[in-house]
């Protein structure tokens, strides 16, 4: 019950009733007492004037008379009159207008008509004044349905109403988000169907065509070897792609389980450069870790190594020969940070904003069979893992990654 009062739309609906319901009782109880004085009168008036009528004609009658009238009438008396005036025609049935008592007595049923017919409009408007409000949330439930969502739903008082509309209104504004991610995500989807489609049709091409030389052209057996071992390089190619397109698939889905735990990522660093080394010394590029700093840091050792591993594998790839790739490592109450520095030749300033995008890609010579997807994986571990990439590029001087992860 206290509960439903909490409701302003129901404190003033009840207020109204009972403000009326009161008005009726009171304009009720003083008509009762105007009619049980009016009969009271009627009673006197009408007894007075046959006392009158019968001393006149006998005088004598007059000390018999008054206590007759106010003695209690018996039952036996009751009956015995009402047969003498039957026989006159004084009856129940006679007409209202032949008794004055009853004659001016219809205040009564007037104003009752007039308190109900009040009750039945205020009832009117209450139910008018709600089912509108009803009808307002229902047609702008019609229009979501119409993807139409300029219908807003104003309740500027406490209650209930007010109430249902914020929660109609955060559904709407939820349901938009979701349709409108769900467009991007078609989208998306869209996108990524053609890249996957347009990298795999490149290099079914390429396999078909050197099978194609393979069987209808005489070669020598050193041609058919680097035929061979060029269809080999692209079946390389296309499961690296396959793998790389999975696991993007998997981060996105949030399909992926981190194992994390408290680690040294110092170590997990100088494992990662330790892979790296003779893909560096054989392109002549210098590979350095500045290990100064002890970082202990809750991760997932594997798929920080992946994420790293596409970095620094990026960053040797547009470094040309006897450049140089540093990795510094930075710690401090806030954050633990990794920079990833080469002296490469640098990004263009639009492109940058696009390096981690699916299926980028930027021109390189040690790059040819690049997909595009690497820098994208370690950009969604790295965020799985409380963190953030950030880079910086000056075209001819080299670029730099700023792996940040923050400790709160």
């Amino acid at each position: 019950m206290n509960k439903l009062f909490v409701n302003s739309e129901v404190k003033k609906s009840t207020l109204i009733l009972t403000s009326l319901l009161t008005i009726f009782i009171i304009i009720q109880g003083l008509l009762y007492v105007v009619y049980t004085n009016n009969q009271k009168q009627d009673y006197i008036d009408i007894v007075g004037s046959m006392v009158s009528k019968t001393i006149t004609l006998n005088p004598e009658l007059e000390k018999e008379l008054i206590p007759l009238i106010t003695q209690n009438i018996s039952n036996k008396d009751k009956e015995a009159g009402n047969i003498i005036l039957k026989e006159y025609g004084i009856a129940s049935t006679l007409n209202n207008n032949l008794f004055p008592n009853l004659r001016n007595n219809y205040g009564i049923f007037i104003v009752s008509v007039v308190l109900a017919s009040l009750l039945l409009i205020l009832n009117y408007i209450q139910y008018n004044y709600f089912f509108k409000k009803v009808r307002n949330i229902s047609l702008a439930a019609n229009k979501i349905l119409d993807d139409d969502y300029s219908a807003l739903i104003n309740e500027d008082k406490e209650g209930d109403f007010s109430k249902l509309a914020v929660a109609f209104s955060n559904v709407r504004s939820i349901i938009r988000n979701n349709i409108s991610t769900t467009q991007k995500e078609k989208q998306y989807l869209v996108e990524l169907l053609q890249n996957i489609s347009h990298q795999l049709k490149t290099k079914l091409a390429t396999i078909m065509l050197y099978n194609d030389i393979l069987l209808n052209r005489k070669l020598t057996e050193e041609q058919r070897v680097q035929f061979l071992e060029d269809n080999r390089i692209q079946l390389d190619n296309m499961n690296m792609m396959i793998q790389n397109i999975l696991k993007l698939a998997r981060l996105d889905a949030n399909a992926i389980e981190f194992y994390k735990k408290e680690d040294n990522l110092n170590k997990t660093i100088e494992e990662v450069v330790y892979t790296f080394k003779d893909f560096a010394d054989n392109a002549n590029i210098e590979l350095s870790l500045n290990n100064d700093e002890h970082i202990s840091f809750l991760h997932d050792k594997f798929w920080i190594q992946e994420a790293f591993s596409n970095i620094i594998k990026n960053s040797i790839e547009h470094t040309p020969k006897n450049g140089k790739v540093k990795i510094y490592l930075y710690d401090n109450p806030a954050y633990s940070r990794v920079i990833i520095q080469d002296t490469g030749k640098g990004i263009e300033l639009e492109e940058v904003a696009n390096i981690f995008k699916r299926f980028n890609k930027n021109k390189s010579p040690n790059k040819k069979d690049s997909v595009g997807i690497g820098l994208a994986i370690s950009k969604s571990i790295i965020e799985s893992h409380n963190g953030y990439i950030d880079v910086k590029s000056t075209k001819g001087e080299g670029t730099s990654f700023f792996i940040t992860f923050m400790k709160y």
